[in-house]
């Protein structure tokens, strides 16, 4: 019996490895995405601590170096927060980007891969036809050989 064959066989082992590696490039992206969010979530609650703080140290008997210790530290919370939202902003582009990317692997692949099922289908349909063929050939010869 003959073996079904693809010819585009490595076309599609390419195109599935291209897919793969899309997807891992959007995971990536995702993870980092989700690990910046949530540094900026700890920015903005250690942000309210100090203001917070800020708040008692004014009101009571808090040094002046301290409050403007405080009030710097303030300042760069402030920075890191506004270059986090950068980053976040960042990522998801290119997280959006990286989303086309992998549909289109997807899509590439899912072609070729069709079009390998049809083929299959095809040769196997031939493989019965010929079967068939064989089949009635020896009835038609037992037949003959009865009468």
């Amino acid at each position: 019996m003959k073996k079904f064959l693809f010819r585009l066989e490595t076309l599609l082992r390419h195109r599935n490895n291209i897919e793969e590696r899309e997807r891992s490039k959007f995971s990536r992206i995702r993870t980092e995405l989700a690990a910046e969010v949530e540094n900026l979530q700890r920015l903005r609650t250690q942000q309210a601590q100090v203001r917070a703080d800020l708040t008692v140290l004014k009101s009571g008997s808090g040094d002046q170096g301290e409050i403007n210790w405080h009030y710097r530290f303030q300042d760069r919370l402030c920075w890191n927060v506004e270059q986090s939202s950068k980053r976040i902003a960042r990522l998801e582009g290119e997280l959006e980007t990286q989303k086309q990317v992998m549909i289109e692997a997807s899509r590439d692949a899912k072609m070729i891969a069709n079009l390998r099922g049809k083929k299959e289908k095809e040769f196997l349909a031939g493989l019965e036809r010929i079967e068939q063929k064989t089949i009635d050939e020896i009835v038609v010869t037992r037949y003959s050989l009865k009468a």
